[in-house]
């Protein structure tokens, strides 16, 4: 039988863009190779090799085609150079389950496994409030469902803004809602 998820260790470097331009960033070991070749193996410097690690799917077929979709179109070519053989080769490198193509968006494809699954918005928000549980029970939104539910509500908010900022909107609003009869 084999395991629903693998870790993947993630390393910390800096990418020498232009004689003005440096990026440091985190990225996950596998992802190195594509790097020095888009970049240059010389302008590609690894800071730190055991900066953390990260849980993915136990599915080589996802994880190439989330490489994909990270580097479009433009870099498929290169993402081909480093795994010829496609997800035989990723499966081969990062010791992962050949799998099917599952493929979800990239914000989805990192597992959270401790934590519990979260209701969707349109779940949380079917459910009557009454004022002696008011947030005893309530789950918590993500920061897109508190997006979705911003924009559904009609309430202006930065497309960038941080969670903390959507979250006091999203409460003022349901406040508002409260006070206003409906």
């Amino acid at each position: 039988m084999s395991k629903d998820t693998i870790i993947v260790p993630v390393v910390q470097a800096t990418i020498q863009r232009s004689e003005y331009v440096t990026i440091s960033d985190s990225f996950p070991k596998h992802e190195l190779p594509i790097l020095e070749l888009i970049h240059g193996e010389d302008n590609v410097v690894v800071v730190d090799d055991d900066y953390f690690a990260f849980e993915l799917p136990n599915n080589a077929t996802q994880e190439l085609q989330r490489l994909y979709t990270k580097y479009s179109d433009k870099y498929r070519s290169v993402v081909d150079q480093v795994f010829p053989r496609g997800a035989r080769d990723v499966a081969s490198e990062l010791k992962m389950d050949l799998g099917k193509d599952t493929f979800v968006k990239q914000s989805e494809a990192v597992i959270e496994s401790r934590l519990p699954p979260r209701p969707t918005a349109a779940t949380s928000l079917s459910r009557p409030a009454h004022e002696d549980d008011a947030d005893d029970d309530q789950p918590e939104l993500t920061h897109a469902e508190l997006r979705e539910e911003l924009t559904r509500l009609g309430i202006e908010h930065k497309g960038n803004a941080p969670k903390a900022e959507l979250q006091a909107l999203y409460d003022a609003a349901q406040a508002g809602a409260g006070t206003l009869g409906g």
